[in-house]
């Protein structure tokens, strides 16, 4: 399994000011009892994530550098956090950041597809709100779908 340790930050630096960036660094999310991580950070590891599970759709499940279904919860994860994390920015910082975020949805969406019987949420079953889309939708092929698929016990 590889884990993305430092995604490319110059993707977000280059789109926004340097007032945002700084406002961005100064939000950070509360990740676990000893660590916080910035929005930024967390806007470019869920950009990380997403292109690494697009890039593994069409490999074999053999293949060892693929990721499988706790990869994509952990993806699933940094957008709870970066969906949390927003709630803080003013209106005007808001959409210029949801404007970045939706670049990433949108991406996310091409490769998935709603997931009726909500195989990920068997799989992880902590609780979650309504308005947290990404996690009613799988991949539409690949080696996550298939984890999911095996792992919920549901076809």
């Amino acid at each position: 399994m590889n884990i993305v340790t430092s995604p490319d930050l110059s993707w977000i630096s280059g789109r926004l000011s340097l007032d945002d960036l700084h406002t961005l660094d100064s939000v950070t999310v509360q990740m676990s009892s000893q660590r916080k991580i910035t929005l930024t950070y967390l806007l470019a590891s869920w950009k990380a994530h997403v292109a690494k599970l697009e890039a593994d759709l069409s490999l074999p499940s053999s293949d060892r550098s693929v990721w499988g279904v706790h990869d994509l919860i952990a993806a699933l994860i940094i957008r709870d956090s970066i969906h949390d994390g927003m709630g803080v920015l003013d209106v005007a910082l808001r959409s210029r950041f949801e404007s970045l975020l939706s670049e990433i949805d949108e991406l996310f969406i091409s490769f998935t597809e709603p997931d009726a019987l909500l195989r990920l949420e068997k799989v992880d079953a902590r609780p979650r709100g309504e308005d947290e889309w990404w996690w009613k939708r799988i991949p539409v092929t690949g080696p996550a779908r298939e984890e999911a698929i095996l792992y919920s016990g549901l076809n």
